[in-house]
């Protein structure tokens, strides 16, 4: 899933930045649709079947490790297992 470091470095630079308390959720959401898109790519391309569960686990990962200041790759090898 190599795009998706790419894919989520939008949000990452949004996450990175300082915002208000309440735009949290709101960066949270870009993080997880970043991801969640890069995924179905990725399984599309290799065609095989993204299970929703195992989207929402990984990418709500992903938006947990990020937000504990972890980088993309950090997180990524992280929830990817």
């Amino acid at each position: 899933m190599s795009r998706l470091s790419l894919v989520i470095a939008f949000a990452a630079v949004a996450s990175i930045s300082a915002v208000p308390a309440h735009a949290s959720k709101w960066v949270d959401d870009i993080i997880f649709g970043k991801c969640a898109e890069a995924m179905n790519k990725e399984y599309l391309k290799a065609g095989k079947q993204l299970l929703l569960s195992k989207k929402n686990e990984t990418c709500n990962c992903v938006v947990k490790e990020m937000n504990n200041h972890k980088s993309i790759d950090e997180a990524k090898n992280f929830c990817i297992k």
